[in-house]
C-alpha cells in the first residue's frame, strides 16, 4: 500500500512540477508497485477468509497508511528548497579563486617558455578542472600564464562565450592552444612541456 501510494504521489509531482520531463524508471517503478498492490489484494480475496466487516477494516487500514505516506511526502517536498529545473537556469556571478599550491622551479621555467611561444590556456571560472590545472602550476606561476577567461562577466541563461573563445573553437575547459595544437582537458605539466617543445636545461 505504501509503495503504491508513494508511486502515485511521485507521478503526480512528475506530471505537475516537471512538465515536459519524462522518467521511464519512475513509470516502471509505479507499474510494479501497483501490480504488487493489486496482486496482493487478489490473493487476499481468493485465499483469505474475510467477511465484509474484515474487508472494511483492511481497506480502512490501507487507506489510512496511504494517507500517511502522501502527507509525509507532501510535507517533505513542500519544505525542501526549490532547485532550478535545468542547469540553464543557474546564474553565477564572476569570481576568482585563490591558487594556494606552491610553484616548482620546473613549473616556473615551463610557464616562461609558454609565454615566449604565445601559448594560451582557455578556461571558465566555475570549472574545477581549470582550477586544478592552475593549481598544478602553483600560485606564483599561475599569474604568468597567458590565460583567457571565456565567461568574464559571469554565467547565466543566454550568456554567450567570449568571442575569442568562440573563434578558437573552445568546447571544454581548460583548453590549451600551443603552437597550433589543441589540448582539451586538464593536462599534466609533462604533457604540456612536450607539446610546447620545452626542454629542461
Amino acid at each position: 500500500t505504501s509503495m503504491a501510494a508513494s508511486s502515485a504521489y511521485f507521478l503526480y509531482i512528475l506530471s505537475t512540477k516537471f512538465t515536459g520531463a519524462s522518467c521511464s524508471y519512475c513509470l516502471l517503478s509505479a507499474l510494479l508497485s501497483f501490480s504488487l498492490f493489486f496482486i496482493t489484494q487478489k490473493l487476499n480475496y481468493l485465499f483469505g477468509d474475510f467477511g465484509l466487516q474484515q474487508i472494511q477494516k483492511v481497506v480502512g487500514l490501507q487507506l489510512f497508511i496511504a494517507s500517511l505516506v502522501v502527507l509525509a511526502l507532501n510535507s517533505s517536498y513542500s519544505s525542501s528548497q526549490p532547485v532550478p529545473s535545468s542547469l540553464a537556469e543557474i546564474e553565477l556571478p564572476y569570481f576568482t579563486t585563490e591558487i594556494t599550491s606552491p610553484s616548482s622551479p620546473f613549473a616556473l621555467s615551463l610557464a616562461k617558455h609558454l609565454q615566449s611561444i604565445g601559448a594560451k590556456m582557455y578556461g571558465a571560472f566555475w570549472c574545477s578542472h581549470y582550477l586544478e590545472q592552475k593549481q598544478m602550476f602553483g600560485s606564483e606561476v599561475a599569474k604568468l600564464l597567458n590565460y583567457v577567461e571565456c565567461f568574464p562577466d559571469g554565467y547565466k541563461k543566454g550568456t554567450k562565450i567570449l568571442k575569442a573563445c568562440a573563434d578558437a573553437g573552445i568546447e571544454g575547459f581548460p583548453t590549451w592552444v600551443i603552437n597550433g595544437q589543441v589540448l582539451s582537458g586538464e593536462q599534466e605539466l609533462s604533457d604540456i612541456a612536450q607539446a610546447s617543445g620545452f626542454v629542461v636545461k
